[in-house]
């Protein structure tokens, strides 16, 4: 279905693991942003969590990034307790004071993060003492509130979504990316379009998360989480999109213009992975 590439289950995928451990691959993005020289390295791989259930739930991480364009560095984590979140079901922040393994020598020091068990997971950690790496499954913001202008005989209606989602899968350069657009409602009394997809988005790793752009685009719609294939929507047609993504990857805001000039529509964007960062 179209949303299982946006949220990860955390499910054993080995039957000769032990009844309480469970192993899951999935991609990462991951950021190094170096202050020494003000750059910004994206990477995408495929990384390891194994989610253990004993006394206590524990998580270990083993990630691959990029440090710049010559430099990999791979590491896993002890298994780190999960603390659940006052704020949110299904949430948990953990840390790691040690690193069971890191190649090349690199050191890795001040990891935290937070892992919701149906949708996102955020990490951070330095790397060498001084560079600074972000590292999420692929972004799916839940908590939102999407403020809709439509113009209508001249005149300009508000309303609010409040159960829409945002998804986001970029390519392996981190230059273009694909945004989704669940529930969404193009007025206040119209039907709800399960899916909309915005594909080839100019994207830019930044040092705060990514910054996304685009113009003329026909968005893919999809009515429901069984149609694959989607329709080509020219009425949704967009004239501009411009997209944030900041918090180090864990908010997302933007504007979406459409292309009708008679009756254009602004959508104001505005996202979270989580209710509060960690």
């Amino acid at each position: 279905m179209l949303i299982l590439a946006l949220t990860v289950l955390l499910t054993a995928c080995n039957n000769d693991e032990p009844n309480n451990e469970s192993t899951s691959m999935v991609i990462v993005y991951s950021r190094a942003v170096n202050p020494d020289d003000n750059t910004t390295t994206f990477s995408q791989a495929t990384c390891q969590f194994v989610l253990r259930n004993e006394a206590t739930t524990t998580l270990q991480a083993q990630l691959l990034l990029k440090l710049n364009e010559s430099t990999t560095v791979e590491f896993t984590t002890q298994f780190m307790p999960l603390t659940p979140c006052s704020d949110e079901s299904y949430t948990y922040t953990f840390a790691s004071t040690a690193i069971t393994s890191a190649s090349g020598g690199h050191t890795i020091s001040n990891l935290r993060g937070k892992i919701n068990m149906v949708g996102p997971t955020y990490i951070e950690y330095t790397v060498d003492g001084n560079i600074h790496c972000y590292s999420t499954l692929q972004p799916y913001y839940t908590h939102t509130v999407t403020q809709i202008t439509r113009t209508e005989n001249d005149s300009p209606v508000d309303y609010t979504l409040q159960k829409s989602h945002y998804g986001l899968m970029l390519d392996n350069a981190g230059s273009k990316g694909d945004l989704y657009l669940f529930n969404f409602q193009f007025s206040e009394t119209g039907s709800t379009v399960y899916c909309l997809r915005f594909d080839g988005l100019n994207a830019e790793p930044t040092a705060t998360g990514y910054h996304l752009t685009g113009a003329d685009i026909v968005p893919k719609t999809f009515e429901s989480s069984y149609d694959t294939h989607g329709n080509s929507s020219e009425q949704y047609k967009i004239k501009s999109l411009d997209l944030n993504i900041t918090d180090q990857g864990q908010t997302v805001s933007g504007t979406i213009i459409t292309a009708d000039e008679t009756a254009p529509i602004t959508i104001n964007l505005n996202g979270r992975f989580f209710e509060t960062n960690i």
